[in-house]
């Protein structure tokens, strides 16, 4: 009885992580990657933004062509977090390279530490002052936004804010240094 518990249990894993990976890699149309990712961004922001996403392959297309200076780039669907990104152009070496560093599987601490050396050799060039828009989490449905504004080499004095999150208010990472940032929450 102890088995045949076990194994049916065994068996629920197994099908709950096929259909997990069927989830992860579900293609949408482009309409809906158009959508999801414009969601980043507020509704002033939205009209003339390219976006880029991906073909039924999983492969990276433009989606939209934009004449704005925003871009946008739909949730990959090859990663597990869904996540959208939309910024200016300015911060799209920054952008791009994060998202390379991410598919290539670098956690988040070394994913910054990849990334601000990078800055600090100047092998990436970062605008005085850049907002990205961006909603990640489990899935379209549960998602979370933030509004981060990089400012690079800010500092807790120079800007007044705290630098540990604070619950309804703005706060400053990574101060002083180049990959300092100014994160918004929004709703």
């Amino acid at each position: 009885m102890v088995i045949r518990f076990r194994f049916l249990v065994f068996c629920i894993a197994v099908v709950t992580a096929w259909v997990a990976v069927g989830q992860i890699n579900q293609m949408k149309t482009p309409e809906q990657q158009i959508e999801e990712a414009l969601g980043a961004l507020p509704e002033s922001m939205r009209d003339d933004v390219a976006v880029h996403g991906f073909d039924e392959a999983g492969n990276p297309v433009l989606l939209r062509e934009g004449t704005s200076d925003i871009a946008c780039h739909a949730d990959d669907p090859n990663l597990r977090a869904w996540t959208v990104t939309c910024f200016p152009r300015s911060l799209e070496a920054f952008v791009s390279r994060s998202e390379a560093l991410r598919k290539a599987g670098e956690d988040t601490p070394a994913r910054v530490k990849t990334l601000r050396a990078e800055i600090s050799s100047g092998a990436i060039e970062m605008p005085d002052i850049g907002a990205l828009y961006i909603r990640t989490g489990n899935s379209v449905d549960v998602a979370s936004a933030v509004v981060i504004l990089h400012v690079p080499n800010a500092t807790a004095q120079g800007t007044g804010l705290p630098t540990l999150p604070t619950r309804g208010s703005p706060w400053l990472a990574e101060a002083g240094t180049p990959m300092a940032n100014i994160r918004i929450a929004r709703r």
